[in-house]
């Protein structure tokens, strides 16, 4: 039986953000229906070979070094020539001794390598779209764009994505920072032009949803080359009460229904939006609390009601969910498919989250949970609001998630669905 070769820039332990815990979800599920499933990914400091779950992880030499968790690598460990070269050759040695079938990459700085490997072994490729990173080094043009369909273009780049992240992330560098970092952008720039070469060639691109899809032009993946693969909720049981107090009693978060957000603090993920949404919510629920849990760079106003956690264990993670009322997911960015909804959904938990990408393929507005405008601080405050108000209707929706993550986000359908794209993928190939 030929195997599957996973290409990742990052496997747990090592998980910056939640594309890390997706992949190895459908490298585990692979494996649970008889498929044999090898995993390539730098060594940041862990056993250079073993397994995970029944997934073979080969960690190659690297001279980055990290610590378990969601510490990144630097802005050019998996963007630049060298490491495209060198990574190609592992992913070479890895499928031909393993006799892969198909070399699946699973990060945008392993698809150069991947399409490389691909050619010499002469196997097909399949990509994986996650968010907004092949159009754009910043991927920022739909923070400022209204665009449905996006092509970040030189003159778009240069004249908008930058100038947009010097005013919003770098305001205060000085004159010798500000170069520095134009320079890195130019680079990175020129960088994005061999992903995009390497999108236009392999054999497949699968999109964790049709949002994350619709937003990619037709020049860099055609329709005949595009699937949907939803990413796999967690295999996970619903914390009992006692858990979840637990936890939120350790984290110091006192007594009053909570709203949970859980993710970066960042402008795409709609960090300010939720934060000047409370002030709606404290006015119409009063004894309401907050809770932020997740990285980012963002300043939060500190308050004796919001409580900023940073990242937290993933088991303290689930407890919360059950100790929450209310899942929030206030993405302006156009969301490809957030973890956090599908948690939350595992869980029985009911979720305000905007309409934007994915987003409305997971949440069933007025069902299982409420949908509200991008950037709408009221409407989302008032959404909010109306379910901490009323908890019979929290605990439909609730019921109503749960039902809906077993049935439209089975491990079965999702499996299928990625086997599906491996056999195309295979056609084009051949």
């Amino acid at each position: 039986m030929s195997a599957i070769l996973f290409a990742a820039e990052y496997y747990p332990p090592f998980a910056p953000g939640g594309a890390e815990w997706s992949a190895a979800a459908w490298a585990q599920a692979l494996v649970r229906r008889g498929h044999r499933v090898v995993v390539v990914t730098p060594n940041y400091g862990a056993p250079a070979r073993e397994e995970r779950e029944g997934v073979s992880v080969i960690r190659v030499p690297f001279p980055v070094k990290l610590a378990p968790g969601q510490t990144e690598a630097g802005w050019f460990a998996h963007r630049n020539p060298l490491f495209y070269l060198y990574f190609a050759w592992q992913l070479w040695r890895a499928g031909r001794a393993a006799g892969a079938g198909v070399i699946h990459s699973q990060g945008k700085g392993t698809l150069v390598p991947s399409w490389l490997a691909g050619r010499a072994l002469h196997r097909p490729v399949v990509a994986t779209i996650r968010d907004t990173g092949l159009l754009c080094p910043l991927g920022l043009c739909p923070l400022f764009e209204r665009a449905a369909t996006f092509d970040c273009h030189t003159g778009q780049y240069l004249g908008k994505c930058v100038p947009f992240f010097f005013e919003h992330y770098m305001p205060g560098a000085s004159w010798l920072g500000r170069q520095r970092a134009r320079l890195s952008l130019l680079l990175s720039w020129l960088d994005q032009r061999l992903r995009s070469a390497a999108l236009r060639r392999v054999q497949g691109v699968i999109g964790v949803s049709r949002g994350i899809l619709a937003i990619y032009p037709e020049r860099l993946v055609d329709a005949a080359r595009r699937g949907v693969v939803h990413t796999l909720p967690p295999r996970v049981s619903l914390p009992t009460e006692e858990e979840a107090l637990a936890v939120r009693r350790r984290l110091g978060i006192g007594p009053g229904p909570l709203v949970l957000y859980a993710g970066k603090l960042s402008l795409g993920k709609g960090t300010r939006v939720f934060i000047e949404a409370m002030e709606a919510v404290r006015r119409a629920v009063p004894e309401a609390r907050f809770a932020l849990a997740g990285k980012g760079d963002l300043s939060v106003p500190p308050r004796d009601d919001l409580h900023v956690l940073g990242s937290i264990p993933q088991p303290d993670l689930f407890a919360l969910y059950r100790a929450a009322e209310v899942v929030v997911v206030p993405s302006s960015w156009p969301e490809p498919l957030s973890r956090v909804l599908l948690e939350a959904m595992q869980l029985g938990r009911p979720v305000v989250a905007t309409a934007v990408g994915g987003t409305p393929e997971a949440v069933e507005d007025g069902v299982t949970g409420l949908l509200v405008p991008r950037e709408d601080a009221r409407a989302l405050g008032e959404a909010i609001s109306a379910l901490l108000r009323d908890p019979a209707r929290r605990a439909r929706m609730g019921e109503a998630a749960r039902r809906r993550a077993a049935l439209v986000f089975s491990e079965e359908r999702i499996i299928a669905s990625l086997l599906d794209a491996y056999a195309a993928a295979a056609r084009r190939e051949a």
